[in-house]
């Protein structure tokens, strides 16, 4: 873990094999993915928005569209079986310990919730999530192929940053190596600097991807 968060500040983003356990990976899974999936079905019957009855039906709060295809969902914190289904993935799996020890200061879990993206939906352009002392967790609950969408970073754009989007002639086809793309594996969080620029591309596969991701400050 001391080799990780080492990585984490010099690179602005790492990736945790192995510290989410089988058994707890394999129960939020079963809570979780077939509610996601039913909740993508009907974002694609209904034009990508969500009815009040829906989300009543549902336990979501809120599901504000974030793209063309592309929904943060979150439940609610008090009654709903996914949210703690969420709570309990990130306690058993210490990210509040891990980010506290990286950040040198207690951090608390700010907001969490999940980002589905339909066939054919929009990725995100390059940004930063927020400022320095900010981390955002993003995991999916399964494998993600790269049709499906990658996560791209740009290791070490946490530092000296502020907080503004990097502009698309910013990253020219000379600069692409300043990039890395990584598809998701199931159960394999990613920690980011809020700081970190990154971006994901559109998915344009036939299957819908889904991912947890969790905000401390």
């Amino acid at each position: 873990r001391a080799r990780a968060l080492a990585l984490l500040e010099r690179e602005g983003v790492c990736i945790f094999g192995g510290l989410v356990r089988e058994e707890v990976l394999r129960e939020v899974r079963e809570a979780l993915e077939p509610t996601l999936l039913k909740l993508a079905a009907k974002l694609e019957e209904s034009g990508q928005r969500l009815s009040e009855e829906v989300k009543e039906e549902f336990g979501l709060v809120r599901a504000p569209p974030v793209g063309d295809g592309k929904t943060n969902v979150h439940f609610d914190e008090y009654e709903s079986d996914e949210h703690a289904a969420m709570e309990r993935l990130a306690r058993e799996s210490q990210f509040e310990r891990i980010v506290s020890t990286y950040t040198g200061r207690e951090t608390t879990l700010y907001e969490a919730g999940c980002s589905i993206t339909t066939p054919g939906g929009e990725g995100m352009e390059w940004h930063r999530d927020g400022t320095e002392g900010e981390v955002t967790v993003l995991m999916a609950l399964s494998d993600v192929s790269e049709d499906q969408g990658v996560v791209g970073v740009i290791p070490g754009s946490h530092k000296d940053a502020k907080l503004e989007k990097l502009e698309e002639d910013e990253l020219t086809e000379k600069d692409d190596h300043k990039a890395v793309w990584y598809a998701y594996r199931g159960g394999a969080p990613m920690m980011i600097d809020a700081r970190t620029q990154h971006s994901v591309k559109n998915n344009v596969s036939g299957e819908t991807r889904c991912i947890l991701w969790y905000i401390y400050n």
